[in-house]
Order: C-alpha cells, then sequence, then structure tokens
C-alpha cells in the first residue's frame, strides 16, 4: 500500500519545523561557542497545543523554545546565567527551588552578596522570584516545557493574576549605548 502524499499545509509544516529546529540548533552552538563550560539540552515537544493555547506571531511555538532561543536578548552574566541553571535544574515539582544563596555562592566560587545581585537580576526580569527565606519560584514557562502537565499544574497553582504579573517579556529592541 503506498503512502500518503502529505498535503501543502503539512509539508509547509514540516519545512517550518525543520526550519525552527535549524535555527536554535545553530543559536545552541553559537551560545556553546561563547560559554564552552556550559551544557544545553533541547528537548521538544511536538504535540499539538490544547484549544486557547498561546501564539507567537500567529503560530503555535512553544514559549520555552521561543525564551530559549533568545536568552541572549537578556544579557545575563556568566554568574546571573549559572544561578538560573542551577536554580531551574534543581525545581521540584511545583517549579520551586529550596536553597540559600550562601550555598550557591559556594558552588559558584563566588560572594552571597554576588548571587544575590544575580537572583535581583532574575527577579527583575521575571525568570524566578522569591516566595518566603530559601524559598524561589522559577517561572513556569521557563522551568517546564511550555503546554506540559507541570507547567499548567504549576500556573494553575500560581495563579492567573500573578502569572500575568510575572510573565517573561523578551527585551527584543536592544538599549542604547
Amino acid at each position: 500500500m503506498a503512502s500518503k502524499k502529505p498535503s501543502g499545509r503539512s509539508r509547509a509544516e514540516e519545512d517550518f519545523a525543520r526550519g525552527l529546529a535549524d535555527l536554535i540548533g545553530s543559536g545552541l552552538e553559537q551560545l556553546q561557542a561563547q560559554n564552552p563550560s556550559v551544557g544545553f539540552t533541547l528537548i521538544a515537544n511536538s504535540d499539538k497545543p490544547r484549544k486557547g493555547a498561546q501564539t507567537h506571531g500567529g503560530s503555535w511555538v512553544a514559549t520555552d523554545r521561543e525564551l530559549l532561543a533568545n536568552i541572549w536578548r537578556f544579557d545575563f552574566t556568566k554568574r546571573e546565567r549559572a544561578v538560573l541553571d542551577i536554580m531551574t535544574a534543581e525545581v521540584d515539582e511545583e517549579g520551586q527551588w529550596r536553597g540559600k544563596q550562601s550555598e550557591l555562592a559556594k558552588t559558584l566560587g563566588c560572594s552571597q552578596g554576588s548571587v544575590s545581585k544575580a537572583i535581583g537580576k532574575l527577579e527583575s526580569t521575571n525568570f524566578a522570584w522569591k516566595i518566603v527565606r530559601c524559598l524561589y519560584q522559577v517561572n513556569p514557562d521557563w522551568a517546564f516545557g511550555w503546554g506540559s502537565e507541570a507547567h499548567q499544574r504549576s500556573i494553575d497553582r500560581i495563579g492567573k493574576a500573578v502569572m500575568d504579573m510575572k510573565r517573561i517579556k523578551i527585551p527584543y529592541e536592544r538599549k542604547a549605548a
């Protein structure tokens, strides 16, 4: 039995997905070249979104992939990015990181003040925010695959009003030097 020839729309969607994967892959290669000590893992979720899913530019794109492709626009220092990566890697199922700034400082070989400053940048960009002493919420749009069950549970727990205030906004325009 002959396989069914994909429609023009299916081919266009496949071409778009391949192009996006190439773009993200080349972006990760550039990040790796600039930061050889940092490793990256991209986990793609090809499932179609549920009805009412957020779209970017008219096409469905997972927010986590869009953020990953544009993380360079935030001008994070190596320390700020390291703090974000450690917090993200160690979140619990609710997307929360439990730990002390002094422990992060020891891990990174820097002062607690440097870690505090890095966390301040993460808070100002909505990647993470302090809940109480030694407990931080990592933004579910960054911590989990967008549209995943963990992402949705975390957003439901945090609440729509808070998430609307904590939405990560990609700075597409660079500040003048």
